[in-house]
């Protein structure tokens, strides 16, 4: 079964990363079992304060969902082995698409490629005598290509250390050693000369061998088969391992978690056709070639509290999106596919989360109940943000009395958790809860965090507005906002940097001197800050 993520947006707040976790519970409590929770960025304060407060796991950091390697539908391969006959190797290519196939140690691990080409053109060159002893040519592979019975004898070593010679050659000037190897007819009186006592006999046409006599000083090797003696010397040079033959130098091949698109842009500079593909250890999964890049297996997701793509992951926009559950606008997210897409105008994706529970006749758990009304409590600046409705109070009260907690007291600690602003870097002050928009052709970013703490944030504010500006000029952003939200003093401080600051200024009535200005009762940057701005940026 298809492992599908849950997650929620980039620099996830409370109510993204709560809301993954309670319905990827939701989802294993229906049964099912191949859901797997998520987070796209670094959990803030306020998010730790209420994971460690109801004794609950964070979800798994996840970098991308980009077409791997490992997606692909990869077809099955035939591997040689390095010590591999020619004859045996050839038979695995010939029935292979691209006639090449991958080499593996000892270890079954890649160590190279071999094809037709490689083989071939030594093969035809193999009339040395010492042909299998300078190819360190197994004993073993005469005896099974010959399909050969030892009649007398041991040969002494594993592989062949002597030469080959056809029983006609034997002349005087000639002197065998006990490794050499000579091919004869049954029916010569070769076996009892004294100059071959010692060495291994080859003995062709061998079909009654009870008719073969040996003398008893004999002290060599006897093999027979019933091959003829030229298809012996054509048997023997196919017997030869392949281990030089094969392409070591330049290997190309693919790791399972390369991207589709580094192995896309690596093949169109490659002279190759074919490529193997191996694990992080370096065993053979497979051969691939451009064909096969359309065969994708591609990965699946439930996108929780987002639907825009320049809010989700890297590779979202190849990615099957089965569900969005959802309390922002509907914007740019496009599927491949139909998918569950619920979206409501309530002021936490976990009061949807709460519904199905509900819905669903699904009991909730104290730990889950904390962390949805956890999420509730920092959406909503504890029931304060406009976005918060008669529906997220009737479920807060509900999770409240599951947990036994007092909300408000419970809310001003969560709060109060994630507000020290002097103990923080400016860059994580602006993107601890950043989230991007496109307001026509204006490419628009706005942070927004909560805090009680408005003199850590002055004391550092010549240092977040340089900060803004770097990151303006880095990612290309016309407008940088930052919102500091106090639900104490009842509004929110905010600051605007970026070449098309007069969206800003018209939005909220600043003057051109105006570093910042307090917006009082603004809470919700979704339903007072983002309209405004997409308003203004019509003008």
């Amino acid at each position: 079964m298809d492992k599908i993520y849950i997650f929620g947006h980039k620099n996830p707040d409370t109510d993204s990363i709560c809301s993954t976790i309670a319905y990827y519970n939701l989802k294993k409590q229906l049964g099912y079992n191949n859901y797997i929770p998520a987070r796209l960025g670094k959990i803030n304060k306020e998010t730790r304060f209420a994971l460690d407060y109801f004794k609950v796991e964070e979800p798994i950091l996840l970098k991308g969902l980009n077409p791997q390697v490992s997606d692909l539908n990869l077809p099955k391969t035939v591997v040689a082995s390095e010590t591999d006959t020619v004859k045996k190797t050839l038979e695995k290519i010939i029935s292979k698409t691209g006639r090449s196939i991958p080499v593996v140690d000892e270890n079954e691990r890649l160590i190279g490629i071999v094809s037709i080409s490689d083989i071939v053109p030594p093969f035809l060159e193999m009339t040395s005598k010492s042909v299998l002893k300078d190819l360190n040519t197994p004993f073993i592979n005469i005896m099974k290509e010959l399909d050969a019975n030892i009649l007398i004898g041991k040969y002494p070593y594993e592989n062949i250390k002597g030469n080959v010679y056809l029983s006609t050659d034997l002349t005087g000037d000639i002197t065998l050693e006990q490794s050499d190897i000579i091919i004869a007819d049954m029916n010569t009186d070769i076996i009892n000369e004294n100059v071959i006592n010692n060495s291994c006999i080859i003995l062709c046409n061998c079909d009654n061998i009870d008719e073969i006599k040996v003398d008893s000083s004999f002290q060599g090797v006897i093999l027979t088969t019933h091959y003829s003696v030229y298809e012996i010397v054509k048997l023997i040079s196919y017997s030869v391992p392949i281990r030089t033959m094969v392409k070591k130098e330049a290997l190309e091949y693919f790791v399972t978690y390369e991207t589709i698109d580094d192995v896309k842009n690596n093949m169109l500079t490659s002279k190759h056709m074919r490529f193997p593909v191996v694990d992080e250890l370096g065993y053979i999964k497979g051969m691939i070639s451009r064909s096969n890049l359309i065969d994708i297996n591609r990965k699946k997701a439930i996108l929780m509290d987002h639907n825009e793509k320049n809010q989700s992951i890297e590779g979202i926009e190849q990615t099957e999106i089965m569900e969005v559950i959802d309390h922002h606008r509907v914007a740019n997210v496009q599927t491949m596919s139909p998918l569950y897409f619920r979206t409501e105008p309530l002021g936490s994706t976990c009061t949807i989360v709460t519904k199905m529970y509900e819905e669903n006749n699904i009991p909730i758990s104290k730990q889950m109940a904390g962390i949805m009304l956890s999420a509730i409590i920092s959406d909503t600046l504890l029931f304060k943000s406009p976005t918060c409705t008669s529906e997220d109070k009737r479920v807060a009260e509900k999770l409240s009395e599951i947990v036994g907690v007092d909300t408000n007291k419970y809310g001003m600690k969560l709060i109060t958790a994630g507000s020290s602003l002097s103990e923080e870097t400016p860059e994580n002050i602006i993107k601890t809860d950043m989230k991007k928009f496109m307001f026509g052709k204006y490419k628009v970013m706005i942070s927004q965090i909560n805090t009680g703490d408005f003199a850590g944030f002055y004391s550092i504010f010549k240092d977040i507005s340089s900060e803004m500006n770097r990151i303006c000029e880095l990612d290309n952003i016309d407008l940088a906002v930052l919102l500091i939200t106090d639900i104490v003093v009842g509004g929110t401080e905010t600051l605007a940097v970026g070449k098309e600051r007069w969206i800003a200024e018209n939005a909220f009535n600043m003057n051109k001197d105006d570093v910042s200005i307090f917006l009082p009762n603004v809470f919700s940057r979704k339903k007072q800050i983002v309209p405004m701005l997409m308003n203004a940026a019509k003008l």
